[in-house]
């Protein structure tokens, strides 16, 4: 849908078409493991944040049997609403996590990806 928008500048509006589904929502979460230091008395004292990911979320009807529509555990996925500006983390591949599909008698076919972006695998 186009929008005319009115007032604050730089907002952005709407998702990017992915391939093999009307994406409906897409999202994304940077993340990274974390350690922590505890001195003698249990305080931290020192943390260290390592091994960055990032989780990507896309959800949408099914139109087709590629793309987000072929989504597989364990497979390579091209994500086109990446949201690499947010994170810090905007290269390696992301492979998907796991896949829900659902389906009722009143709507269309609709699928979940999860899938998670490992910087240093391509």
């Amino acid at each position: 849908m186009t929008a005319i928008i009115v007032g604050t500048t730089g907002a952005t509006w709407g998702l990017t078409a992915e391939t093999g589904i009307v994406c409906q929502s897409a999202g994304a979460k940077a993340g990274r493991e974390k350690q922590m230091i505890r001195n003698e008395t249990g305080d931290v004292e020192t943390v260290s944040y390592y091994n960055p990911t990032k989780t990507h979320t896309i959800s949408g009807v099914i139109i087709g049997a590629t793309g987000i529509a072929a989504a597989a555990p364990g497979v390579v996925l091209t994500v086109a609403n990446n949201f690499s500006a947010y994170g810090g983390i905007s290269t390696g591949g992301i492979y998907t996590d796991d896949v829900d599909l659902a389906g009722v008698n009143t709507d269309f076919q609709k699928i979940t990806v999860n899938a998670t972006q490992y910087p240093l695998i391509s």
